[in-house]
């Protein structure tokens, strides 16, 4: 099996030729992909294969000698007594906001003036899960409705709104005829499984999974 599987990991990192810039091109598509991203699918393939065997070998196994492995029975009486938690379901789908405590204090190591302290401790709340932009009654709102919120005056909202931008705490992206303010996910994000298109917004993204499960 060790040589049969060498051969089959030298057969996907053949499907990629790598350019300058230290990207790779799937030759069978064209497509660019990471570093990350190569070497997550061949460990994923790698898995699919490794499974693959070791499940014919018990087929073959369960054929020759007509039983079934105690393990299998366990496990069988296991999926019936015991209830499959739903731990995604649980943890993320924008249930709860988080933050990474070196990440707090990345924040306070900005030196924050108390404005922009005010307006990015009081906006960030409003982010909606998986998009991390930030709502109001479910609709993006004009730079006025900040006003009551925040406590400031429109003018310096804008102002102090633009610094964080500078500061890479939020991006600001045109929705129609307003100004949606996204809050960067490395310093406050609304849940695990963020929306692609933010974590490529702030330069977060180094694996595309959507990408991978395509070629699986």
């Amino acid at each position: 099996m060790q040589n049969e599987t060498r051969k089959y990991i030298e057969s996907l990192n053949n499907e990629f030729t790598e350019i300058v810039g230290g990207s790779y091109v799937k030759l069978s598509s064209g497509e660019l992909f990471t570093q990350t991203e190569v070497k997550k699918y061949v460990k994923k393939k790698l898995e699919e294969y490794t499974s693959k065997f070791m499940q014919d070998i018990k087929q073959q196994s369960n054929e020759t000698f007509e039983v079934v492995p105690e393990q299998r029975l366990i496990n069988h009486r296991s999926m019936i007594n015991m209830p499959r938690l739903k731990t995604k379901d649980r943890y993320d789908g924008g249930e709860f906001n988080m933050v990474y405590r070196n990440k707090i204090n990345e924040v306070i190591a900005m030196k924050l003036s108390n404005n922009e302290k005010l307006v990015f401790f009081t906006l960030r709340d409003f982010i909606t899960y998986p998009t991390n932009c930030i709502l109001i009654n479910n609709e993006v709102p004009k730079f006025p409705d900040y006003e009551n919120i925040v406590g400031l005056k429109e003018r310096t909202i804008r102002k102090v709104i633009k610094s964080l931008e500078d500061k890479g705490l939020f991006k600001l992206k045109q929705h129609g005829h307003k100004k949606a303010i996204y809050v960067n996910p490395s310093y406050y994000a609304s849940g695990k499984e963020l929306d692609i298109e933010v974590l490529q917004m702030f330069d977060l993204i180094d694996c595309d999974d959507r990408k991978i499960e395509e070629y699986l």
